[in-house]
């Protein structure tokens, strides 16, 4: 810490207040003797917590508490965008855990989310991709009132401060197999999207992503855009923001006349302290698609015979709790490229470090600067030919939504942390974008520090092979042009042969497949009785049958966008918080 600066305003356990308007609850974190409580309690001080906590914390008179399981985990290479973006990293900004056996892979996978302010927008890819306005009709055709793109645009750009044109990372040193692969894509006949956040862009094509940094080439999460130390310190009075700390349960009376409502929020942490906060307005749960039905049901609130299975009272029996997990699933094909042209060789090559180092820090340029991805194609699988080549007739039809992205990336995008790096890797991860499997997330057991039982069940529905074989062809296709134009692209991880079969063999191949970390719909928002699986909260994000209890994170979403889910889990809490605040001016009703 430097003379004469403030550190930032963390508040610990023991320091709470007697109250707060509104509590923010975050990844499953940490006490519950004395009584305490706060005008909002927020559980999660990820993605989507730090921007309720911003816009709620507004009012000097609100009180808010802002809980969070990961530290602050500050510092320099935390904020450098290649450094940073890396799930898999030490552990004090990822939190780990396995899934069960996936019966099509034949082995588990490890799953990851962040932890710590700022969640996952503090070691993604940085990746600012809304999706097209038809994903979010179709949530309004499906009867979400209030979620269509025109309802939803305003909280993009409330959030947003866009600069594209002085990005210019996909012509960073490490970008001349990308700049190969976007110029394959024209000679196939993808065309290139100028403006990928564009809601008048098409459903197929290839475009430079937008990245969350600031204006020094700094990574820019939620925590740092959001709750900054200048903020936290203007508002150490009414904002409370308590890391290292964890839910282990709701605490929901019963009233007169048989309403359910949330009180507050019992507390613990990594040293035994445990503690109850009282909450007068309203909990909102941000603890993500893992952690928030996890507390919903350690709480009595979800699939009744589950609960019983481990002693848990039922206060609302809500099957759709911690069901019909969606994410998206990808498929890595990898090449051997020379060693100039990939990341690797910061790793191989202790001189081009050491200079893309300097690069950054004297100039704020070079390889540093961007994540790993820098550009993504996309497509409807139904707009390519049996060869994987978009076919002219095929793109004059009516549009449909993209069901395939395709991401090229100078690193092995399988799902290994070592590989053989004496030479340069290039590779393309197939992703299913609308996937039709849908898996759970189950206790274990009624103590909050034990791990969940996550089963996605990758590919158990057939369906969503044909999707993934043809974007395996329509990568192979754009590998023909970059080599027909010259780029010596050396086969490394790629299918034995083309047909179906062959294809499905490599999708299931060890190694090669992973998780994207875009888990979604564990609470999800729609009717309770919803014939696609169920729901979780109505149209407001409010909990069914609890007063005073929102959900407001990637875990609501009715089913999983065809996009990166960074800036619509932003715009969510955005929403969340226009319609706390309006509906406290429309009435003075208290939950304590």
């Amino acid at each position: 810490m430097w003379p004469f600066t403030s550190s930032y305003p963390e508040v610990k356990l023991y320091e709470l207040s007697d109250q707060y308007d509104y509590i923010i609850v975050g990844e499953l974190s940490i006490f519950r003797t004395r009584k305490l409580a706060y005008t909002c309690i927020i559980q999660g001080g990820g993605t989507a917590g730090c921007v309720l906590a911003n816009r709620l914390s507004a009012d000097t008179k609100t009180r808010v508490l802002v809980l969070e399981r990961g530290p602050l985990a500050d510092s320099w290479a935390s904020r450098v965008p290649l450094f940073s973006s890396d799930f898999a990293s030490d552990g004090s900004r990822t939190l780990k855990i396995p899934s069960v056996h996936q019966e099509i892979l034949g082995h588990p996978l490890e799953l990851y989310t962040g932890k710590g302010l700022g969640g996952t927008t503090r070691i993604n890819q940085m990746l600012y991709m809304r999706g097209l306005p038809a994903e979010y009709d179709a949530w309004r055709d499906a009867g979400r009132k209030g979620w269509g793109w025109e309802d939803l645009k305003p909280f993009f750009l409330k959030s947003e401060h866009a600069n594209y044109a002085a990005d210019s990372s996909v012509h960073s040193k490490n970008g001349s197999c990308t700049c190969r692969a976007v110029e394959a894509c024209r000679d196939v006949g993808l065309p290139y999207i100028d403006d990928i956040n564009s809601p008048e862009h098409p459903a197929f094509g290839c475009g430079r992503l937008h990245f969350t940094r600031d204006s020094d080439g700094h990574r820019n999460s939620t925590y740092h855009a959001f709750l900054p130390k200048e903020l936290a310190l203007k508002r150490k009075d009414n904002l409370h923001i308590c890391t290292t700390t964890m839910v282990s349960t709701l605490e929901i009376e019963v009233v007169r006349d048989g309403r359910r409502v949330v009180k507050g929020v019992h507390l613990f942490n990594e040293h035994g302290e445990e503690r109850f906060v009282r909450a007068v307005l309203e909990v909102v749960l941000c603890a993500g698609p893992f952690s928030s039905p996890q507390i919903l049901m350690l709480s009595g609130i979800g699939p009744a015979e589950h609960l019983r299975e481990f002693d848990i009272k039922v206060i609302k029996d809500l099957p759709a709790v911690g069901s019909n997990l969606e994410d998206h699933f990808g498929v890595s094909i990898a090449f051997r490229i020379p060693m100039r042209d990939s990341l690797v060789s910061l790793e191989k090559r202790i001189w081009v470090f050491f200079m893309e180092l300097f690069r950054y820090i004297l100039f704020g340029t070079g390889m540093l600067l961007a994540p790993v991805l820098q550009v993504a194609i996309f497509s409807s699988s139904k707009f390519l030919d049996e060869k994987g080549i978009p076919s002219k007739t095929k793109l004059a039809e009516p549009e449909s939504l993209p069901d395939i992205e395709i991401m090229p990336m100078a690193y092995d995008s399988g799902d290994s942390q070592v590989f053989d790096k004496s030479q340069g890797v290039f590779s393309f991860l197939n992703v299913l974008l609308h996937p039709e499997s849908r898996g759970t997330v189950r206790l274990t057991s009624n103590d909050p520090a034990a791990l969940l039982k996550i089963d996605p069940r990758y590919l158990s529905n057939p369906v969503d092979f044909a999707p993934l074989r043809a974007s395996l062809r329509l990568t192979l296709r754009l590998c023909d042009r970059m080599r027909a134009r010259g780029y010596p692209l050396e086969d490394w991880e790629v299918p034995e042969g083309e047909d179906d079969a062959s294809l499905d063999k490599y999708i299931v191949k060890l190694k090669r497949h992973r998780t994207t970390y875009h888990y979604a719909s564990t609470c999800r928002m729609a009717p309770e009785n919803d014939p696609r699986g169920g729901g979780v909260v109505d149209d407001e994000l409010r909990v069914y049958g609890i007063q005073g209890l929102r959900i407001a994170d990637s875990s609501i979403f009715p089913w999983v966008l065809g996009a990166h889910l960074q800036a619509p889990t932003v715009a969510i809490a955005e929403k969340c918080a226009d319609m706390i605040l309006k509906g406290r001016e429309s009435s003075d009703v208290r939950i304590a």
